[in-house]
């Protein structure tokens, strides 16, 4: 079954990769999903209209990543450590509750619940509950027996399960501890993600740096939402190299979060400085509004280091160069490996106990 699935993913992978070729027009396919292309071209295009969140742009990230990750060798790379002969007979059925910030943000739980031979069953957030269901079409088309492993639900409470995977915000965390107390869960709460710059960083690098702050408007936990940075370091150096990311501009709420804040500082006499897509405000919190990264100054690479392994319970990403043995480089905070978990907790270990 492991392989069967193994190979149902690399298919679905295969499409994901057709399907951006034929959507940026670069070349013509014979691919034996094309009856799925143009359904799935018309609900990229209405996902935006549901949430402005959303911009098409991030949808085809998200693709593109997906499409590269979801390849045979890749997917059989990364789970030959676990000894997946040793998993009980009997499958489970494990509840995932999904959050919405960004496009897909639960598929990879979603991967591993199936490729731990486990049913699954989703509850979707109302902001990201279109993508998922259309690509549980096209598994279902690949291998219809899968049909009764994947069940999508809108009262938890209605369900049976045995384990729980969640993800939401510091406020809804505690609900699912009280909710899910009885329960083996994963539960993830809300962190952000930072970047060091030491001061010889290319230009390329801080050009990828702004990859990282602005992918998906700063919403997912891994993007940088604060920088430590030498004292005299001119942060227009990085504001210099935003200039990829204008059509963040089209997103309103991004925009109204911008002016918000900008009026806000403005109004209270706080030192920024700016351009016209993000504020850079010196604070010492880690977790930034959206539209606004925070910074702090640093003397000693030393005693940062220590100071944010005492705050690694809010982190996800540490965007760095050669400081730390997990730092992920500039420009790879939104394109995880398979073999990256959310919160450091591996997901298949803890499904095949």
């Amino acid at each position: 079954m492991k392989k069967t699935i193994i190979e149902v993913f690399d298919k679905l992978g295969c499409f994901l990769r057709e399907f951006k070729k034929f959507y940026e027009k670069e070349k013509k396919t014979s691919s034996p999903f094309t009856k799925f292309f143009y359904p799935f071209q018309n609900l990229i295009e209405k996902i935006p209209l549901k949430n402005s969140w959303f911009r098409r742009k991030d949808l085809l990230i998200t693709i593109g990543h997906w499409g590269d990750l979801l390849q045979k060798d890749k997917i059989e790379s990364w789970i030959k450590k676990y000894y997946f002969e040793s998993f009980p007979k009997k499958k489970k059925t494990v509840l995932v509750v999904m959050p919405g910030n960004i496009p897909m943000v639960g598929f990879h739980d979603f991967l591993c619940v199936l490729l731990s031979r486990h049913r699954i069953l989703i509850k979707l957030s109302e902001e990201d509950n279109l993508l998922l269901p259309f690509l549980c079409k096209i598994i279902i088309d690949i291998n219809p027996l899968l049909e009764k492993e994947i069940k999508f639900t809108k009262n938890i409470f209605k369900e049976e399960f045995s384990y729980v995977i969640a993800t939401g915000s510091h406020n809804t965390s505690r609900y699912f501890e009280y909710y899910f107390r009885k329960y083996p869960m994963i539960l993830r709460k809300s962190r952000t993600s930072i970047a060091i710059i030491q001061g010889n960083e290319k230009k390329q690098n801080l050009m990828l740096l702004n990859r990282d702050i602005f992918t998906y408007s700063g919403k997912g936990c891994r993007s940088v939402g604060k920088i430590f940075i030498p004292y005299n370091y001119d942060l227009n150096l990085i504001l210099e190299k935003s200039y990829p990311f204008e059509y963040i501009k089209k997103n309103k709420k991004y925009i109204d979060n911008y002016n918000y804040y900008l009026s806000i500082y403005t109004m209270n006499k706080i030192p920024l400085i700016k351009n016209s897509l993000v504020l850079f405000k010196e604070e010492k919190n880690y977790h930034s509004p959206i539209s606004v990264v925070y910074y702090e100054f640093y003397k000693n690479l030393n005693h940062l280091k220590s100071s944010i392994q005492k705050n690694k319970e809010h982190l996800q990403c540490i965007i760095a160069n050669d400081i730390f043995s997990n730092e992920v480089a500039f420009g790879n905070a939104q394109f995880p490996k398979l073999e990256d978990y959310a919160d450091n907790i591996d997901t298949i270990q803890f499904l095949l106990k």
